[in-house]
C-alpha cells in the first residue's frame, strides 16, 4: 500500500520488459520504489538505459558489454 517501499531484485536485465511489468505491479499497489537490485544486465540490449531515463534507480552487480562469437565482454 501507499505506505510500503518496494526494492526489487531480479536475475537478468536485457530489454527490461519484465521489470518494466514489475515497476509497474509496484505503481498500481500505490507503493513508492526504492529501486531496482540486478545480478546481470546486458547492457547492450539497451533494457537498463530505457528504464533509468525514465528515472528508475538500476543497481547491477556486472554488466555485460557484448557477447559474440562465444566471448563475453563485461564492462
Amino acid at each position: 500500500g501507499p505506505e510500503d517501499t518496494v526494492l526489487i531484485v531480479d536475475d537478468f536485465l536485457a530489454h527490461g520488459e519484465a521489470l518494466r511489468g514489475l515497476v509497474d505491479i509496484v505503481g498500481q499497489a500505490g507503493c513508492r520504489l526504492a529501486g531496482v537490485g540486478i545480478v546481470i544486465e546486458k547492457e547492450f540490449q539497451g533494457g537498463g538505459k530505457k528504464l533509468r531515463d525514465q528515472g528508475i534507480r538500476i543497481e547491477s552487480l556486472a554488466a555485460i558489454k557484448s557477447m559474440a562469437e562465444g566471448k563475453i565482454e563485461f564492462l
